[in-house]
């Protein structure tokens, strides 16, 4: 009988004789170095990041935003975008623990930070891009743009277009009435039978009455929204969010617009748009790809989908050839 050796791990009982500096797991050229560098070099006051620049107040004080920032980034780089799975991994993963210093914001404040941030956070994108041009790592001769559907933190059923809002209230309208003809045809029975006491179903069916004029209040002020904002959809969990359909696929999320450079297909320009149909990007989309930039004429590739002669004419007024 052959007696086979296998690969045999290390005593978890012995001593212990891995390095003794968390510096010595992080590679030299490992990437979380370059997020550390670019942020050390960001004047994050200027960019209007909350709390930079500040000491603190009575009480616990706040995070760094420089530390969140690069937890942000790592995150962004890696695909890790749940605030809850960057928590974990700030406390598990040793790139992670070498870049925040052994911090472990909570899941809340990573929130937080993203959401009070967003503006700064894309100033903080302008500033990459401009560190690009200084390395001449982006050409700025030729941008493709392109599209891409994100899911948003909302399903389907949960946005409500016009179209569904009004075809519900009018059923709810009919259900009114009907439920309205029912109490009076109760109230006339009770009127020939005054001593019969009623059997009841006067007071359920006035119940049904009221949760349904509740119903339509929503319905009402939800259709006022839609009206006074100008948009065809609604949603109450994530406000941005829109039913967006292309090829025959539907999502309820958002439109991702990109411009790469040509030179080492890098973003040069990003944007995130409700409007499922492409046809009116490709301006706005090529405008800031030039001056994210700062060259003088660019040359824009896309798709047909974004074929439309009012943004063909847009792009040649300012410099772009599409």
């Amino acid at each position: 009988m052959t007696n086979h050796s296998f690969k045999t791990g290390v005593s978890r009982e012995q001593p212990s004789l891995l390095p003794g500096r968390v510096e010595d797991y992080v590679d030299c050229d490992n990437p979380v170095r370059a997020i550390e560098a670019f942020v050390d070099a960001l004047d994050l006051a200027r960019l209007k990041f909350r709390h930079a620049g500040s000491s603190g107040g009575a009480g616990q004080p706040p995070y760094d935003p420089a530390d969140l920032l690069k937890l942000y980034l790592y995150g962004y780089t890696n695909r890790v975008r749940s605030s809850r799975a960057l928590e974990r991994e700030a406390g598990r993963n040793l790139e992670l623990i070498w870049l925040m210093k052994q911090l472990v914001p909570g899941y809340r404040t990573i929130a937080t930070f993203r959401q009070e941030n967003w503006k700064a956070l894309k100033a903080a994108n302008r500033e990459f891009v401009l560190m690009l041009r200084q390395l001449d790592l982006v050409g700025g001769e030729v941008v493709a743009i392109d599209g891409a559907f994100f899911d948003g933190n909302a399903s389907k059923a949960s946005i409500k277009t016009q179209r569904k809002l009004a075809k519900r209230l009018a059923e709810i309208e009919q259900e009114i009435e009907a439920y309205g003809a029912a109490l009076e045809a109760n109230d006339s029975a009770e009127a020939e039978r005054p001593s019969a006491g009623g059997d009841g179903d006067g007071g359920e069916l006035a119940q049904k009455v009221a949760a349904l004029m509740a119903r339509r209040a929503t319905l009402q002020a939800d259709l006022a929204r839609l009206e006074e904002s100008g948009q065809t959809q609604l949603s109450r969990t994530d406000a941005d969010a829109r039913l967006l359909s292309k090829n025959g696929q539907v999502v309820a999320g958002y439109n991702v617009q990109i411009a790469v450079d040509d030179k080492h297909k890098l973003i040069a320009a990003s944007e995130v748009v409700n409007d499922g149909n492409d046809s009116d990007q490709l301006h706005s989309m090529a405008k800031a790809a030039k001056d994210e930039l700062g060259v003088e004429s660019l040359t824009a590739l896309a798709d047909t989908g974004y074929y439309n002669g009012t943004t063909l004419k847009a792009c040649e007024v300012d410099g772009i050839v599409a």
